[in-house]
């Protein structure tokens, strides 16, 4: 397999012995390098928490029941050196990613759409597409976006920005003069907190 094709699956199989593990709260560690194929049983994941640092991600959801990672941009020949560590524990996942290249160097993250996600990242852009589930996003330094094609799918919404600019005209306007923030309670039974100390946050329809 040529490394402009590498990817990394993580599927989620649906088996007697998952559901089991899927019972228990004893973490269970593993980690792969984007130098072949990887697979493990991760069934019954409800909340995925990504642990992103430095680079260029995006996140998206569809209708598969695995998890992909996937590699692109000049630099993509640079991937075999990217690690990831899986933490499960109970219905929870947690991924690290190590060694990621910072320039020239995409990482897209294809996701069960049905997924409460949690994403902390240092610096870099970040998107979000697709994802139906709650979201708990925050982002130091760099840009965040996020899709929010239909606003009342959300109750709790919390916003904002230290140095920099929010737009989400879907929920109204940010209020503040150093940054910006925004809140709402809607009547929608997903959550959406989003939060850049400094940078630009965009929801997108």
């Amino acid at each position: 397999m040529s490394i402009a094709g590498r990817w990394l699956t993580i599927a989620l199989l649906v088996s007697s012995s998952g559901l089991m593990q899927a019972a228990s709260t004893r973490a269970e560690v593993e980690t792969a390098s984007l130098d072949g194929p990887f697979q493990t049983n991760l069934s019954r994941i409800n909340n995925l928490r990504l642990h992103l640092r430095d680079g260029d991600f995006r996140i998206v959801g569809t209708d598969s029941r695995e998890i992909t990672i996937h590699t692109d941009g000049k630099n993509r020949a640079l991937a075999g050196k990217m690690q990831v560590q899986l933490k499960r524990t109970g219905d929870s996942l947690d991924i690290t990613f190590s060694h990621v290249p910072k320039n020239e160097f995409q990482v897209t993250i294809a996701v069960p759409r049905e997924t409460n996600l949690f994403a902390r990242m240092r610096a870099g852009d970040l998107s979000v597409d697709g994802i139906a589930g709650d979201k708990d996003l925050e982002l130091l330094a760099g840009d965040l976006s996020i899709q929010v094609p239909d606003p009342t799918d959300y109750g709790p919404v919390d916003l904002s920005v230290r140095f920099g600019d929010v737009s989400a005209y879907q929920f109204g306007s940010p209020k503040g003069t150093v940054g910006n923030s925004l809140k709402r309670d809607g009547s929608g039974k997903h959550r959406l907190h989003a939060h850049v100390f400094a940078g630009d946050l965009l929801l997108r329809p």
